[in-house]
């Protein structure tokens, strides 16, 4: 594991109050389960979850499908653990700490899902084809991950990243290939208000995403306050660009 991949992970252990203020990401998971209630599914699919949270998916899936044997995964043990608190001990949901980017788990899994923890990978690309190639014939990987266009409300007041990773654009992302897969990947922007950028950078912060990718995100005092008026002046509403990518290994339930 990276220093920074560790450093992603300590920050989401220090994450106490996520859910307090993970209200677009709970909205995302509800959206992620309910698009793959849609799809054809094996019956009671094997399932895999990557990067689970305080649990907002895992709860979401299973009211939302019959989940057949659940391998329930975090990169940072104290969300796994608020994870296992949410949905208790329950027969055939298995939970382990793990980089989902390098899973290292043998192949044979009808469904794995992802809400909101892909724009952690440092090569989405690979991170997701070795994802692809735990499905099954048949099986689906269901992701959501951030695209260009997040936060560009603070980019445009002079913040930059908001300490968080470049994300790719629509284009790059259907530029994507999978082995054996066909992929389908669509875009829904979505907002956040905010009382001001103080409040959005606290928001950040207390749902553990204020890793930056390198030490240029990181803005001077002098350089911040600037970006705050001038953040508040356009409203303090941020853009969430939330990529789905639904991908299909080809011999469905062969």
């Amino acid at each position: 594991m990276t220093a920074w991949k560790r450093a992603v992970a300590q920050a989401f252990d220090r994450a106490q109050g996520y859910d307090r203020a993970a209200g677009i990401q709970a909205s995302v998971a509800a959206r992620l389960a309910a698009t793959v209630a849609e799809e054809p599914l094996a019956s009671s699919p094997r399932t895999l979850e990557i990067g689970c949270g305080t649990g907002l998916l895992t709860e979401a899936l299973r009211a939302s499908i019959t989940v057949g044997p659940m391998l329930v995964t975090d990169i940072a043990p104290a969300m796994l653990a608020r994870c296992r608190a949410r949905i208790g001990t329950s027969s055939g949901v298995h939970f382990a700490v793990m980089d989902g980017e390098r899973p290292g788990l043998v192949p044979g899994f009808d469904l794995v899902v992802s809400s909101l923890a892909a724009q952690w990978f440092v090569d989405l690309e690979r991170g997701l084809d070795r994802l692809a190639g735990l499905l099954r014939p048949g099986g689906l990987l269901a992701v959501t991950t951030l695209a260009a266009g997040t936060f560009r409300e603070w980019g445009e007041a002079g913040g930059g990243r908001a300490a968080t990773p470049a994300y790719p654009n629509l284009e790059a992302l259907r530029s994507l290939r999978f082995g054996g897969c066909t992929a389908e990947i669509r875009l829904d922007l979505l907002r956040e208000a905010h009382a001001d950028g103080a409040a959005f950078l606290r928001a950040l912060r207390t749902i553990g995403a204020q890793t930056p990718a390198d030490q240029a995100a990181i803005l001077s005092p002098g350089a911040l306050r600037r970006a705050l008026r001038a953040f508040d002046a356009q409203g303090a509403s941020v853009t969430y660009a939330v990529a789905t990518c639904l991908v299909r290994r080809a011999d469905r339930f062969a």
